[in-house]
Protein backbone atom coordinates (compact mmCIF):
# COMPACT_ATOMS: atom_id res chain seq x y z
CA UNK A 1 0.00 0.00 0.00
CA UNK A 2 1.22 3.18 -0.75
CA UNK A 3 2.77 5.29 2.50
CA UNK A 4 3.59 9.37 3.22
CA UNK A 5 1.55 12.14 4.39
CA UNK A 6 -0.64 12.49 1.53
CA UNK A 7 -2.32 8.97 2.59
CA UNK A 8 -2.94 10.40 5.91
CA UNK A 9 -4.33 13.62 4.55
CA UNK A 10 -6.64 12.07 2.35
CA UNK A 11 -7.98 9.60 5.09
CA UNK A 12 -8.88 12.15 7.18
CA UNK A 13 -10.61 14.21 4.24
CA UNK A 14 -12.77 11.12 2.84
CA UNK A 15 -13.87 9.88 6.38
CA UNK A 16 -14.94 13.31 6.95
CA UNK A 17 -17.14 13.07 3.72
CA UNK A 18 -18.97 9.38 5.26
CA UNK A 19 -19.35 11.46 8.49
CA UNK A 20 -21.09 14.08 6.57
CA UNK A 21 -22.93 11.98 4.08
CA UNK A 22 -23.43 8.69 6.58
CA UNK A 23 -22.90 6.63 3.17
CA UNK A 24 -20.02 4.71 1.69
CA UNK A 25 -17.15 6.64 -0.53
CA UNK A 26 -15.07 4.89 -2.81
CA UNK A 27 -12.83 7.13 -5.19
CA UNK A 28 -12.22 6.16 -9.17
CA UNK A 29 -9.19 7.50 -10.03
CA UNK A 30 -6.96 8.01 -12.55
CA UNK A 31 -3.12 9.96 -13.24
CA UNK A 32 -4.23 10.52 -16.59
CA UNK A 33 -3.98 14.85 -16.54
CA UNK A 34 -0.07 14.49 -15.46
CA UNK A 35 1.02 10.60 -16.20
CA UNK A 36 -0.82 9.61 -19.12
CA UNK A 37 0.28 6.22 -20.34
CA UNK A 38 -1.69 3.16 -21.25
CA UNK A 39 -2.15 2.00 -17.83
CA UNK A 40 -4.10 5.23 -16.70
CA UNK A 41 -7.89 3.91 -18.22
CA UNK A 42 -10.72 1.67 -16.99
CA UNK A 43 -9.89 -2.01 -17.70
CA UNK A 44 -10.58 -5.58 -16.18
CA UNK A 45 -8.09 -5.37 -13.06
CA UNK A 46 -10.16 -2.35 -11.68
CA UNK A 47 -12.96 -4.96 -10.74
CA UNK A 48 -10.02 -6.69 -8.31
CA UNK A 49 -9.85 -3.22 -6.43
CA UNK A 50 -13.71 -2.33 -6.20
CA UNK A 51 -14.50 -6.32 -4.41
CA UNK A 52 -11.06 -5.20 -2.25
CA UNK A 53 -12.60 -1.40 -1.61
CA UNK A 54 -15.84 -2.50 -0.43
CA UNK A 55 -15.24 -5.36 1.73
CA UNK A 56 -16.83 -4.95 4.84
CA UNK A 57 -19.01 -2.08 4.10
CA UNK A 58 -22.29 -1.91 5.21
CA UNK A 59 -23.94 -1.77 1.75
CA UNK A 60 -27.54 -1.01 3.01
CA UNK A 61 -25.83 2.60 2.89
CA UNK A 62 -25.49 3.46 -0.14
CA UNK A 63 -22.30 4.47 -2.17
CA UNK A 64 -20.96 7.80 -3.05
CA UNK A 65 -18.76 6.67 -6.13
CA UNK A 66 -15.73 9.83 -7.32
CA UNK A 67 -15.41 10.03 -10.63
CA UNK A 68 -11.93 11.26 -12.05
CA UNK A 69 -10.53 8.94 -15.78
CA UNK A 70 -10.24 9.46 -19.47
CA UNK A 71 -12.53 6.36 -19.83
CA UNK A 72 -11.57 3.17 -21.37
CA UNK A 73 -13.16 -0.27 -21.50
CA UNK A 74 -16.70 -0.71 -22.36
CA UNK A 75 -16.71 -4.32 -21.04
CA UNK A 76 -14.52 -3.51 -18.01
CA UNK A 77 -17.27 -0.34 -17.13
CA UNK A 78 -19.91 -2.51 -18.04
CA UNK A 79 -18.86 -5.03 -15.27
CA UNK A 80 -18.21 -2.71 -12.74
CA UNK A 81 -21.79 -1.03 -13.10
CA UNK A 82 -23.53 -3.57 -13.03
CA UNK A 83 -21.48 -4.96 -9.89
CA UNK A 84 -21.99 -1.99 -8.03
CA UNK A 85 -25.77 -1.54 -8.94
CA UNK A 86 -26.11 -4.95 -7.30
CA UNK A 87 -24.50 -4.60 -4.61
CA UNK A 88 -26.10 -1.33 -3.18
CA UNK A 89 -29.38 -2.00 -5.19
CA UNK A 90 -29.13 1.08 -7.62
CA UNK A 91 -27.92 3.58 -4.11
CA UNK A 92 -25.29 4.99 -5.76
CA UNK A 93 -24.27 9.01 -6.43
CA UNK A 94 -21.54 9.92 -8.42
CA UNK A 95 -18.72 12.78 -7.75
CA UNK A 96 -16.97 14.67 -10.69
CA UNK A 97 -15.02 17.20 -9.30
CA UNK A 98 -13.03 17.46 -12.74
CA UNK A 99 -13.66 15.13 -15.80
CA UNK A 100 -15.06 11.48 -16.28
CA UNK A 101 -14.92 11.57 -19.98
CA UNK A 102 -15.36 8.45 -22.30
CA UNK A 103 -16.13 4.88 -20.21
CA UNK A 104 -16.42 7.37 -16.51
CA UNK A 105 -19.30 9.37 -17.99
CA UNK A 106 -20.91 5.71 -19.06
CA UNK A 107 -20.22 4.51 -15.72
CA UNK A 108 -21.70 8.13 -14.28
CA UNK A 109 -24.91 7.18 -16.16
CA UNK A 110 -25.16 3.95 -13.97
CA UNK A 111 -25.75 6.35 -10.72
CA UNK A 112 -28.93 8.05 -9.41
CA UNK A 113 -27.74 11.46 -9.09
CA UNK A 114 -24.43 13.10 -10.33
CA UNK A 115 -23.05 15.59 -8.79
CA UNK A 116 -20.89 18.29 -10.51
CA UNK A 117 -19.07 21.84 -10.34
CA UNK A 118 -19.23 24.70 -12.74
CA UNK A 119 -15.67 23.19 -13.62
CA UNK A 120 -16.52 19.73 -14.01
CA UNK A 121 -17.67 17.72 -17.02
CA UNK A 122 -18.37 14.70 -18.78
CA UNK A 123 -17.78 13.33 -22.32
CA UNK A 124 -19.28 11.06 -25.16
CA UNK A 125 -19.40 7.86 -24.60
CA UNK A 126 -18.76 6.29 -28.22
CA UNK A 127 -15.74 3.99 -27.43
CA UNK A 128 -12.30 3.16 -29.50
CA UNK A 129 -10.35 0.23 -30.47
CA UNK A 130 -7.19 0.91 -30.32
CA UNK A 131 -6.51 4.58 -31.90
CA UNK A 132 -9.85 4.22 -33.97
CA UNK A 133 -12.86 5.74 -32.83
CA UNK A 134 -15.84 3.75 -33.38
CA UNK A 135 -18.39 6.15 -34.43
CA UNK A 136 -15.78 8.18 -36.56
CA UNK A 137 -14.99 5.26 -38.42
CA UNK A 138 -18.92 4.14 -39.26
CA UNK A 139 -19.61 7.92 -40.07
CA UNK A 140 -16.25 7.57 -42.86
CA UNK A 141 -17.54 4.18 -44.46
CA UNK A 142 -21.13 5.37 -44.76
CA UNK A 143 -20.04 8.40 -46.13
CA UNK A 144 -18.01 6.99 -48.65
CA UNK A 145 -20.99 4.98 -49.19
CA UNK A 146 -22.84 7.33 -50.06
CA UNK A 147 -20.45 9.31 -52.54
CA UNK A 148 -19.58 6.25 -54.17
CA UNK A 149 -23.14 5.29 -55.09
CA UNK A 150 -23.61 8.94 -56.51
CA UNK A 151 -20.50 9.11 -58.00
CA UNK A 152 -18.95 4.99 -58.64
CA UNK A 153 -15.40 7.13 -60.10
CA UNK A 154 -14.87 8.21 -56.20
CA UNK A 155 -13.95 4.87 -55.48
CA UNK A 156 -10.67 5.85 -56.55
CA UNK A 157 -10.56 8.59 -54.23
CA UNK A 158 -11.70 6.44 -51.20
CA UNK A 159 -9.45 3.18 -51.98
CA UNK A 160 -6.53 3.96 -50.59
CA UNK A 161 -8.24 6.01 -47.54
CA UNK A 162 -10.33 3.06 -46.55
CA UNK A 163 -7.69 0.53 -47.03
CA UNK A 164 -6.20 1.99 -44.18
CA UNK A 165 -8.39 -0.09 -41.67
CA UNK A 166 -8.06 -3.53 -40.79
CA UNK A 167 -10.60 -6.00 -42.91
CA UNK A 168 -12.94 -6.75 -39.70
CA UNK A 169 -12.78 -3.02 -38.05
CA UNK A 170 -15.95 -1.95 -39.11
CA UNK A 171 -17.91 -4.88 -38.13
CA UNK A 172 -16.50 -4.58 -34.81
CA UNK A 173 -16.80 -0.18 -34.18
CA UNK A 174 -20.42 -0.95 -35.06
CA UNK A 175 -20.66 -3.97 -32.01
CA UNK A 176 -18.52 -1.52 -29.99
CA UNK A 177 -20.98 1.50 -30.79
CA UNK A 178 -23.77 -0.22 -30.42
CA UNK A 179 -22.53 -1.94 -26.91
CA UNK A 180 -21.83 1.76 -25.42
CA UNK A 181 -25.84 2.77 -26.22
CA UNK A 182 -26.91 -0.30 -24.70
CA UNK A 183 -25.55 -0.06 -21.33
CA UNK A 184 -25.78 3.86 -20.87
CA UNK A 185 -30.07 3.01 -22.08
CA UNK A 186 -30.51 0.22 -19.36
CA UNK A 187 -28.37 2.32 -16.82
CA UNK A 188 -30.30 5.23 -17.30
CA UNK A 189 -33.84 3.47 -17.78
CA UNK A 190 -33.59 1.04 -14.03
CA UNK A 191 -31.74 3.72 -11.93
CA UNK A 192 -30.98 7.98 -12.60
CA UNK A 193 -34.40 7.78 -14.62
CA UNK A 194 -36.79 5.38 -13.14
CA UNK A 195 -39.31 7.28 -11.81
CA UNK A 196 -39.38 10.38 -14.20
CA UNK A 197 -42.28 10.80 -15.86
CA UNK A 198 -40.67 11.91 -19.26
CA UNK A 199 -37.96 9.45 -19.01
CA UNK A 200 -38.43 8.45 -22.89
CA UNK A 201 -37.92 12.02 -24.08
CA UNK A 202 -34.78 12.52 -21.58
CA UNK A 203 -33.71 9.39 -22.41
CA UNK A 204 -33.67 10.04 -26.29
CA UNK A 205 -31.67 13.52 -25.71
CA UNK A 206 -28.98 12.63 -23.73
CA UNK A 207 -28.12 9.71 -26.17
CA UNK A 208 -28.22 12.24 -28.92
CA UNK A 209 -25.89 14.41 -27.73
CA UNK A 210 -23.32 11.45 -25.74
CA UNK A 211 -23.91 8.70 -27.84
CA UNK A 212 -23.88 10.54 -31.61
CA UNK A 213 -20.40 11.38 -32.85
CA UNK A 214 -22.03 13.49 -35.61
CA UNK A 215 -23.80 15.52 -33.23
CA UNK A 216 -20.55 15.92 -30.37
CA UNK A 217 -17.69 16.07 -33.34
CA UNK A 218 -15.27 15.23 -30.90
CA UNK A 219 -14.40 12.33 -28.50
CA UNK A 220 -12.68 14.88 -25.70
CA UNK A 221 -15.46 17.34 -26.26
CA UNK A 222 -16.46 18.75 -22.42
CA UNK A 223 -20.01 18.99 -21.41
CA UNK A 224 -20.48 21.18 -19.07
CA UNK A 225 -22.21 20.45 -16.03
CA UNK A 226 -25.07 23.05 -16.51
CA UNK A 227 -25.28 21.02 -20.40
CA UNK A 228 -25.84 17.73 -18.69
CA UNK A 229 -28.39 19.59 -16.75
CA UNK A 230 -30.65 20.79 -19.68
CA UNK A 231 -30.88 18.04 -21.61
CA UNK A 232 -32.14 15.20 -18.84
CA UNK A 233 -29.21 14.14 -16.81
CA UNK A 234 -30.08 14.07 -12.93
CA UNK A 235 -27.05 16.71 -11.77
CA UNK A 236 -26.51 18.60 -8.82
CA UNK A 237 -24.56 21.48 -8.30
CA UNK A 238 -22.09 21.24 -5.69
CA UNK A 239 -22.07 25.25 -5.57
CA UNK A 240 -25.52 25.22 -3.77
CA UNK A 241 -23.58 24.15 -0.78
CA UNK A 242 -20.61 25.90 0.24
CA UNK A 243 -19.74 23.06 2.85
CA UNK A 244 -20.42 20.28 0.32
CA UNK A 245 -18.43 22.03 -2.16
CA UNK A 246 -15.32 22.00 0.19
CA UNK A 247 -15.57 18.43 1.44
CA UNK A 248 -15.83 17.27 -2.27
CA UNK A 249 -13.10 19.62 -3.53
CA UNK A 250 -10.97 18.62 -0.65
CA UNK A 251 -11.07 15.06 -1.14
CA UNK A 252 -10.39 15.64 -4.79
CA UNK A 253 -7.22 17.69 -4.35
CA UNK A 254 -6.30 15.32 -1.85
CA UNK A 255 -6.38 12.50 -4.17
CA UNK A 256 -4.24 13.89 -6.92
CA UNK A 257 -1.61 15.05 -4.04
CA UNK A 258 -1.58 11.54 -2.89
CA UNK A 259 -1.59 9.90 -6.71
CA UNK A 260 1.73 12.32 -7.18
CA UNK A 261 3.57 11.40 -4.33
CA UNK A 262 3.14 7.82 -4.54
CA UNK A 263 3.84 7.88 -8.28
CA UNK A 264 0.38 6.38 -9.05
CA UNK A 265 -1.52 5.92 -12.39
CA UNK A 266 -4.89 4.68 -11.29
CA UNK A 267 -6.56 3.78 -8.07
CA UNK A 268 -9.73 2.08 -6.51
CA UNK A 269 -9.57 3.31 -2.50
CA UNK A 270 -12.05 4.00 0.31
CA UNK A 271 -11.25 5.63 3.37
CA UNK A 272 -8.91 3.10 4.98
CA UNK A 273 -6.93 3.47 1.86
CA UNK A 274 -7.54 -0.09 1.01
CA UNK A 275 -8.25 -1.25 -2.37
CA UNK A 276 -6.23 -1.13 -5.79
CA UNK A 277 -3.50 1.14 -6.82
CA UNK A 278 -1.45 0.61 -9.97
CA UNK A 279 1.80 2.33 -10.15
CA UNK A 280 3.44 4.68 -12.66
CA UNK A 281 6.43 2.01 -12.81
CA UNK A 282 5.13 -1.83 -11.95
CA UNK A 283 9.12 -2.67 -11.30
CA UNK A 284 9.28 -0.85 -8.36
Amino acid sequence: MPRGSAKDVLARYMQAFVDRTKRNLILYYSGFLFAPNENVSIQEEDMEGFMAALYKMDKSSGLDLFLHTPGGSVSATEGIGNYLKSVFNNNINCYVPHMAMSCGTLLAMACRTIYMGKHSCLGPIDPAIGMYRTDAVVEEFNTAKTDIAQDPNLSLLWQPILSKYPITLLGECKKATELAKIVSEKWLTDNMLAQAPDARLRLNRILSLFASHQNTKAHDRHISASECLKIGLEVKMIEEDPDLQDAVLSVHHAATLFMKQNNLVSMVTNPRCTGLFRNANPSK
